[in-house]
């Protein structure tokens, strides 16, 4: 016969919860921790790896929120062969394989994740069909409208003076352009009102529009530069080495955390009971640091500046705007309705790897739920562990 359940109750919510460290309701500390920071926030265990603090810029829990914890040391070593391929090209003076795996590696990885984590059985194929013609389609209208705007920069070297006119359009206008268009594909996507709601399904929607616009962008101003004759073969290994680090890490950080921002506010929908002004108010300002950052990035490339100080500020913008991508997901998520609680059924946790009660954050480790695909919860549901003395006790 199974013991009864230990139960205490939560100081934030108020309700009775299986007893841990984590409240399975709520999502909050049951004991509260210095250093915690604020309930709400749960500063110091972010939702997708609660052994990472919320502003951490740690990439892999920031733009693959749904793979469980075995598999990150993957995707890390998969990141660093995708730098070690850009930093060979480079020093071999290879451009365009090195265009290439810049391009096209952070759309592979994320279909690989999406594969991987099961996220791509969790809506039906007209919903990627449409994110992805929706990406491309608007990417080949951005890339022929800027066209001209685009070409003219190229005939202004790195630090050259611009008149101020050329410089609001090429540091303001065409970023902030290029975002508005990128966030083309997931409002439209959102309002074909597809059947899941919760926030990471908007995160990811918003990611995989961005990224398949940017590679879209790019590829057409390839063909754009062949065709003009530009030639890029006298850059420096150094100029090389900041070219790719801007197209294959800076830039796609910059977007997929801009959009996935996009994408989360447009599917969230709070709790009952959740503050409407706070979460209004944390949205807003997550939401302008990530588009400050973006916007800067353009910025950035028109002033007079060393090209080595030019990509340590994208590197710091990227990373400034992961940041606020993961403050946007802690709060959403911890804030969304969540699945139907069964504390009395045991669960196998994606994340620490007990068994734990099904309730929405794992008592003993506080991932949440919504971190793992729908795919992943029915199929650890429908194959239950035996609940006993693996069961996490406070």
């Amino acid at each position: 016969m199974t013991a009864p359940l230990e139960t205490m109750p939560c100081r934030l919510c108020g309700h009775d919860v299986p007893a841990g460290r984590f409240c399975g309701r709520c999502g909050a500390r049951l004991v509260h921790e210095r250093g915690s920071g604020p309930d709400w926030l749960r500063g110091n265990a972010f939702v997708a790896a609660p052994a990472e603090n919320v502003l951490q810029p740690a990439l892999v829990s920031s733009l693959f929120p749904h793979l469980p914890r075995r598999s990150h040391a993957t995707f890390r070593v998969g990141l660093l062969l995708v730098g070690a391929a850009l930093i060979t090209f480079c020093v071999l003076h290879w451009y365009v394989p090195m265009v290439a795996v810049a391009t096209f590696a952070p759309l592979l990885l994320f279909v690989i994740y999406l594969t991987e984590t099961g996220v791509i059985a969790d809506f039906s194929w007209r919903v990627w069909a449409l994110t992805v013609v929706l990406g491309i389609a608007t990417g080949v209208g951005w890339a022929l409208l800027t066209a001209a705007i685009v070409a003219e920069s190229y005939s202004l070297g790195l630090g050259t003076e611009v008149p101020t006119a050329t410089l609001v359009r090429d540091a303001l206008v065409l970023p902030f352009g290029g975002l508005l268009a990128m966030q083309v594909p997931t409002v439209l996507v959102r309002l074909t009102r597809p059947p899941t709601r919760e926030s990471l399904y908007g995160f990811v929607i918003g990611v995989l529009g961005a990224t398949v616009f940017a590679v879209t962008v790019t590829m057409v101003r390839l063909v754009q530069e062949i065709d003009a004759g530009i030639t890029l073969s006298d850059q420096s290994v150094t100029d090389l080495l900041m070219e790719a680090g801007v197209r294959g890490l800076t830039l796609p950080l910059t977007a997929a955390a801009v959009s996935g921002l996009v994408g989360i506010g447009l599917w969230y929908h709070r709790r009952p009971g959740s503050s409407r002004i706070r979460h209004l108010a944390a949205g807003a300002l997550i939401l302008v640091v990530a588009a400050a950052a973006y916007a800067n990035v353009g910025l950035v490339e028109v002033l007079q500046i060393a090209s080595d100080i030019q990509f340590l500020v994208h590197v710091a913008l990227a990373f400034a705007a992961v940041v606020a991508l993961r403050v946007g997901m802690q709060v959403a998520v911890l804030h969304e309705p969540q699945d139907t609680l069964h504390p009395e059924l045991p669960i196998l946790c994606p994340g620490c790897g007990h068994v734990v009660p099904d309730v929405a954050f794992c008592p003993a480790c506080g991932v949440a739920a919504h971190a793992a695909s729908r795919n992943s919860r029915e199929a650890r549901r429908r194959d239950r562990p035996q609940p006993g003395t693996e069961l996490v006790q406070r």
